[in-house]
């Protein structure tokens, strides 16, 4: 048996345990408004598409805020230049999100670079700007971001960060909660369950979170891969539960 066969064995049962734990978790509750923060395009999907839908449903509003482009998805595969990725990946964007119901007005893409993330970055500024404007003296506010222990990626741990603190000073009554992405594919075992929650899909739900992903995985660029970059089976096959787990942060 081959290593790549062993290491996901291990994280299949790895992501079976974090389900049995996670079972009889409470509901999220929901805010009247909610800023959702994704790294790159296609992890608001993957993290959130089920409590972005539900949402919507209750009359809520949704704002999505996108950091990176994603440019760096084909590093090392082919010569297809970065700006082309970053509109390919931005409009899978918008077009996942008419699957599961947001319109593009609320839809926000920053230039922070894929793979470089800073908060010393410009976009910082301007990333401070937008939440300024989407807030605009709202009360009842929830920001949701990658788990900060569980995600692996260092353009996943600092926006978490970011976001973080630009919400402490801006918006410090907002609710605080962390989403899982790359939370199911690395060895995370750091968890604060008491902080857990989930969101249980229903049947059509969890069909159009599955149909949202396909938008981003099934498209190919001229190489031949997927214009977000060929994900690991295993990933795939632990972000299609039909439930999303969330951490309250704060």
């Amino acid at each position: 048996m081959s290593n790549i066969i062993i290491k996901d064995f291990v994280r299949k049962l790895h992501v079976c345990a974090l389900r049995l734990r996670a079972k009889n978790i409470l509901y999220l509750s929901s805010a009247n408004l909610s800023i959702i923060v994704a790294p790159h395009p296609d992890d608001e999907v993957f993290g959130c598409c089920g409590l972005m839908q539900r949402l919507i449903a209750q009359g809520k509003r949704v704002e999505l805020i996108i950091m990176t482009g994603g440019g760096k998805s084909h590093a090392g595969c082919c010569d297809i230049d970065e700006s082309e990725l970053i509109r390919q990946r931005r409009q899978l964007t918008i077009r996942a999100a008419k699957e599961y119901g947001l319109s593009q007005e609320y839809i926000h893409f920053l230039d922070y670079p894929d793979g470089g993330v800073l908060e010393s970055d410009s976009q910082t500024d301007k990333l401070s700007s937008l939440i300024h404007k989407i807030v605009d003296g709202q009360n009842d506010v929830s920001v949701f971001y990658p788990h900060k222990n569980g995600e692996g990626w260092s353009d996943h741990v600092t926006t978490s960060n970011i976001v973080s603190h630009l919400f402490d000073k801006i918006c410090p009554n907002a609710k605080q909660y962390e989403y899982c992405v790359w939370f199911w594919f690395y060895n995370c075992w750091k968890i604060d369950w008491k902080q857990a929650c989930l969101v249980k899909m229903n049947k059509k739900e969890h069909a159009v979170k599955l149909k949202a992903i396909d938008v981003y995985i099934e498209p190919k660029a001229p190489c031949g891969k997927p214009w977000s970059g060929v994900l690991p089976p295993v990933f795939l096959w632990a972000n299609k539960w039909d439930k999303e787990l969330y951490f309250r942060v704060k």
